[in-house]
């Protein structure tokens, strides 16, 4: 791909990545503050809707892969599936509706089941778009076609950063979030089919001589299997398992933590979140710069180990940022804390989906991703199913120290500091020649 045409496909992961992030960061605050209002055990109830929609969803990336590789259309095998996105939008926007007048237990069913149609059609697309940047760039180029990804999708999450939840709802009934999910259900439609229609082609030429040549297609069982007995692979698999399980576990809990810390103490600091953002975004554009120059000095495997190495160890010393403290010290704090924290995000965008590229055979792009893809969303109802309950449950106060749900902040950290770690022991056995 030319540098137009990168810029052209990119042009879709804003719309992937604003739903995406709006549902994992926004939705369990709407839902704790209307749908679940009142229940003792809001916030559980409020990541079960996550943890059933992700947990069925990435099963879906097992088949989607496979799909997409056995795909022979006239716009290709990867394009047609974009097309599944228009359904999973429609359920997105309908997930803003305040449903409250329904029984509180039919309401999980029922914004379990719109949040899976989303997931299920998300997945089916997201695999064969990100198998176009597989099929379309240069070995040498991978580093930059994987950060020209991040950094579009890096507009959508600061959208979904700034997309407020009234931090007070007097009724439940009072608020609905239907005006939020139309305006981003239907970028992320228009995304899409901009993508659809002027996104670089493929050549399906080539695509239907390649698939003249396979005499036997093999079967979805065989082809996941086939791909697991790749050591290799397998290896960097577990690996991106455990840092997915930091990457989910910070997403869901950034904004609470922010909220809980600023309006959620006594006396509240009335600070904007915007105004946090403002600041952590020029440091997120240096660091995908300055990894993308790292890549070419010392290598991708290389920087991403020490990424996990770093968050490892600075994670549990940041704990003790979790203290209360008057407002001016308080803001610093959690300002060096989300540095940190995005600094070793950015690392991971950066460079997972790259080395990715790196160690997938060619034709087999798409099965590759999907089996990379399932294994690295598994950790989201994970992180969702612990980050519920130890919010609902930890939070009374330890030796004086860590107030509420200060400790229960503590543990989760600490969880993701030691999933950092294991990750870095799996990486450290990856082996494959690297493109530099």
């Amino acid at each position: 791909m030319n540098k137009s045409e990168l810029i052209r496909l990119s042009i879709a992961q804003i719309g992937f990545v604003l739903t995406y992030n709006i549902l994992t960061m926004n939705f369990q605050s709407y839902f704790v503050k209307t749908a679940f209002a009142g229940d003792p055990f809001a916030n559980t109830l409020a990541f079960t809707v996550v943890t059933i929609a992700f947990g069925v969803g990435a099963l879906i990336y097992l088949v989607a892969g496979w799909l997409s590789d056995k795909t022979v259309t006239r716009w290709g095998k990867r394009y047609p599936y974009l097309l599944f996105s228009i359904f999973g939008a429609i359920a997105f926007i309908l997930l803003g509706l305040n449903f409250y007048p329904i029984s509180m237990y039919l309401l999980l069913i029922l914004l379990a089941c719109l949040a899976t149609i989303y997931t299920v059609t998300y997945r089916l697309s997201y695999t064969s778009y990100w198998s176009l940047y597989m099929d379309l760039t240069k070995p040498e180029d991978r580093v930059k076609s994987a950060i020209t990804f991040n950094l579009f999708g890096l507009i959508g999450v600061a959208i979904a950063l700034i997309i407020p939840i009234p931090p007070e709802i007097v009724e439940p009934t009072s608020y609905s979030y239907f005006n939020i999910t139309l305006i981003a259900g239907l970028v992320y439609i228009a995304a899409i089919l901009f993508v659809f229609f002027f996104g670089p082609k493929e050549n399906v030429e080539e695509i239907r001589k390649q698939h003249a040549l396979k005499t036997e297609q093999p079967s979805l069982l065989s082809s996941i299997t086939g791909t697991l007995k790749d050591e290799n692979f397998r290896r960097y698999a577990i690996s991106a398992f455990f840092a997915s399980i930091f990457y989910y576990m910070a997403m869901f809990i950034l904004k609470p933590f922010i909220e809980w810390k600023t309006e959620g103490r006594t006396p509240p600091i009335q600070i904007d979140f915007m105004f946090i953002l403002i600041m952590l975004l020029p440091v997120a554009l240096i660091i995908f710069y300055f990894c993308n120059w790292a890549s070419k000095r010392w290598g991708k495997r290389t920087m991403y180990k020490r990424g996990t190495l770093v968050g490892f160890i600075a994670f549990p010393v940041l704990t003790l940022l979790a203290v209360q403290g008057d407002s001016i010290s308080l803001v610093i704090q959690l300002i060096i804390l989300i540095t940190v924290m995005l600094s070793v995000v950015v690392i991971m965008l950066s460079y997972q989906n790259a080395i990715l590229m790196d160690i997938t055979p060619k034709g087999k792009e798409a099965t590759y991703s999907a089996v990379f893809f399932f294994i690295t969303v598994i950790p989201i109802p994970i992180a969702s199913a612990i980050a519920g309950p130890v919010l609902d449950i930890f939070t009374f106060d330890v030796v004086g120290f860590w107030i509420g749900q200060d400790f229960a902040y503590v543990i989760l950290i600490l969880i993701m500091s030691l999933a950092l770690f294991v990750s870095f022991l799996f990486l450290r056995r990856v082996r494959y020649q690297e493109v530099v």
